[in-house]
């Protein structure tokens, strides 16, 4: 097992966003070890909301055994507006129980928390008004 962490995404636009996950490396999805990074993929987040409602966010988790044992975990979120335009990528990577942001291609319009402490990371996206 690797580190993980919740990841929640909160839209302060007037219209709806559309995130997806792309190169994923290292990581576990679809449940594995009650990760759930697919949550992201193509998810449409409402205006004026944040996703999971929970609060807490969905956990992922990367993977740190077998072939990933020496290997950062890395996949990216794209964020899209409602006509499907590109906002910008966000790419996340953990290596030694950390994770980071390693790219934000629209840092005006996507801003990253990420908090490391404790036992478990907490990622928070928020898609800023335009």
């Amino acid at each position: 097992m690797g580190y993980g962490c919740y990841m929640e995404i909160t839209n302060n636009r007037t219209t709806a966003v559309t995130t997806y996950v792309n190169s994923v490396q290292c990581m576990y999805q679809d449940g594995q070890e009650g990760s759930n990074l697919q949550y992201f993929n193509n998810l449409t987040v409402q205006p004026k909301t944040t996703y999971p409602s929970s609060g807490q966010g969905v956990y992922i988790e990367a993977k740190n055994s077998g072939t990933c044992l020496f290997q950062s975990a890395d996949f990216t979120i794209k964020v899209c507006d409602s006509n499907n335009a590109i906002i910008g990528n966000l790419s996340f990577s953990d290596s030694t129980a950390s994770w980071k942001l390693a790219d934000n291609t629209n840092p005006d319009l996507l801003n990253v928390n990420i908090n490391n402490s404790g036992t478990q990371g907490h990622i928070t996206i928020t898609v800023a008004s335009s």
